[in-house]
């Protein structure tokens, strides 16, 4: 079994590290992943996006999807994923283009781009209005940098 990683960072990709208690925002009690109403855009992009829902969480009256993504390369700042669906399946790869500088927290230690190895597990949190990826930090997803997924 691999170690799950969790995730705290700048972008919306919500990768690796111990992830905070998200206390008041966090609503697995009150919306579903069934529940979330994804935006037609996001259901074209990824058809079977619901099936890496593993929790929803709310900030600034936005709802995100906590996914799982599973690290298959990173090249220069462009990093290609698969995200893992509840049954343990794989997603189709996809791929983002992490900003210049990019860090992440894990278990301490900041990683960059470079740093992640294939077959590492990143939490990540993605909005249902719009297909991208958010970094959790000290007190949730931001919507200002969710990245896009291509």
């Amino acid at each position: 079994m691999k170690p799950q990683l969790a995730g705290v960072g700048t972008l919306i990709l919500m990768l690796l590290g111990n992830v905070p208690q998200l206390v008041a925002q966090d609503y697995r009690g009150a919306v579903t992943c069934a529940e979330l109403n994804w935006s037609p855009q996001v259901l074209a992009a990824n058809p079977d996006i619901a099936l890496a829902c593993r929790g929803v969480f709310e900030k600034d009256d936005i709802l995100y999807a906590q996914a799982l993504i599973e690290v298959v390369r990173v090249k220069g700042n462009i990093m290609t994923f698969r995200t893992q669906r509840t049954d343990g399946s794989l997603g189709k790869l996809r791929t983002v283009n992490l900003k210049q500088g990019w860090r992440v927290q894990l278990d301490g230690r900041e990683y960059r781009a470079s740093d992640l190895l294939p077959g590492q597990q990143l939490r990540v949190y993605m909005p249902q209005d719009k297909f991208g990826l958010a970094l959790e930090d000290d007190d949730g997803p931001d919507a200002a940098e969710v990245i896009e997924i291509q």
